[in-house]
């Protein structure tokens, strides 16, 4: 497994003045957000998590930021309000679908396996750029995994700004570069244990990276 630096970002924040312009800059370790207060909170992404500080009081608001799309802080009654919109894996479309169930159905190392398509369920995902065939295919070996924890949280996959209501500051997820010929495949076969996953170039139609989990628990 490849080595994951950890980032943080950090917002010092004053909850009662968050409609002043709030200053953003890149640090060494992340993105900061501060506004001139005595008092306030503060937010961090520590560990692929949200947490707050405030006083000797720390909390973890999300505990996988992973997961998460959008997050907007609100002033309410000088307590802030945390909500967040999940993020969604990305869909494929259906011609590229059709592609790579062709490809693995058609391959020795899925098909004498499987007895015909119909009896195996398909789940697909493109692969993020910059992502190894090699580790796509290792992550979705894993049945606890989900297509998320195939990147790392840094200080490049969240930007920060004001929001367009006074007093909310909004965490917003950067847009993900895809690979547009690169897609993982899940196969797990309807009649036994075994779990396939499997990295598929549409483009040149062939298997670039390929584990086999026997053995997979309920």
């Amino acid at each position: 497994m490849e080595s994951v630096r950890r980032s943080r970002l950090v917002l010092v924040l004053s909850l009662t003045v968050l409609s002043v312009s709030i200053a953003v800059f890149a640090t060494a370790t992340g993105i900061a957000a501060t506004a001139t207060a005595d008092t306030g909170y503060e937010f961090a992404i520590e560990d692929d998590a949200l947490v707050e500080t405030s006083g000797r009081t720390t909390e973890v608001l999300i505990s996988d930021i992973g997961t998460v799309n959008h997050i907007e802080i609100t002033n309410i009654n000088r307590s802030p309000v945390v909500r967040a919109t999940p993020w969604e894996p990305p869909e494929l479309s259906r011609s590229k679908q059709a592609r790579a169930k062709r490809i693995i159905t058609t391959d020795g190392s899925v098909a004498d396996t499987v007895a015909s398509p119909a009896d195996a369920v398909y789940t697909m995902r493109p692969v993020p750029r910059g992502v190894a065939s090699e580790r796509a295919a290792v992550v979705g070996a894993d049945p606890t995994a989900q297509w998320h924890d195939l990147t790392a949280v840094n200080e490049s996959t969240f930007t920060v700004r004001n929001g367009t209501t006074a007093g909310v500051v909004v965490i917003e997820r950067t847009e993900q570069r895809l690979s547009d010929r690169r897609v993982l495949v899940v196969v797990e076969p309807i009649d036994r244990e075994t779990r396939y996953s499997v990295v598929v170039d549409i483009r040149n139609e062939r298997i670039d990276a390929f584990v086999r989990l026997r053995g997979v628990p309920e």
